[in-house]
């Protein structure tokens, strides 16, 4: 009965360590390629949803890992899927608008944590005065911590892009810890 058990917790603990996870992104004429360009574990599903009302298509670049193409679809609220399978990387475009590109990277991705560390990004850095940070997890709060380990700021977040202001703290290297639920993702930042 013991070796049952030992299985049935191993075969969970398992599954819920690759859990495959949807990925959306807002497609729309001028994206920035970095809010479009995301790293992903094979048998995850990337989700575009066209923003704006003109034509768009989601459209694999000769080389990629994974073809994979939208057709042309027009209006807001259009979506196309696609589910990644392969590791490797995957440049795409659209075949209507030059500038709206970006690349799908595939790779063998342990957990949904580590799913959160390589889809946060943050800017500018060094910083003077706000730095912004972006995920596509929500957001619920943030932390900064200076260089003795001391909390020196804290704030709620509601979403995808945060602001922090960081105009009142003196310059020097800072650690903010942004947290989406029991998700958490720590990075330096310089405040000059």
């Amino acid at each position: 009965m013991k070796k049952i058990k030992l299985f049935f917790v191993m075969a969970l603990t398992a599954f819920m360590a690759t859990a495959q996870t949807t990925f959306d992104l807002d497609w729309f004429v001028g994206v920035p390629s970095g809010d479009v360009s995301i790293t992903v574990g094979p048998g995850d599903t990337v989700r575009w949803t066209w923003t704006d009302e003109v034509p768009h298509s989601v459209t694999s670049e000769s080389g990629s890992q994974e073809d994979f193409d939208s057709g042309i679809l027009t209006g807001s609220g259009s979506q196309f899927s696609y589910t990644f399978t392969q590791i490797g990387t995957n440049d795409y475009k659209c075949d209507v608008h030059s500038n709206m590109e970006g690349t799908i990277t595939v790779e063998d991705i342990a957990s949904v944590e580590d799913k959160f560390r390589k889809n946060i990004s943050f800017y500018p850095n060094p910083v003077q005065n706000k730095v912004t940070v972006t995920s596509l997890y929500k957001l619920d709060n943030y932390k900064i911590y200076n260089t003795l380990g001391s909390l020196v700021a804290q704030g709620p977040a509601n979403g995808n892009i945060i602001e922090i202001d960081m105009s009142q703290l003196e310059s020097g290297l800072y650690f903010i810890n942004a947290i989406s639920e029991d998700l958490q993702s720590t990075f330096k930042v310089i405040k000059r």
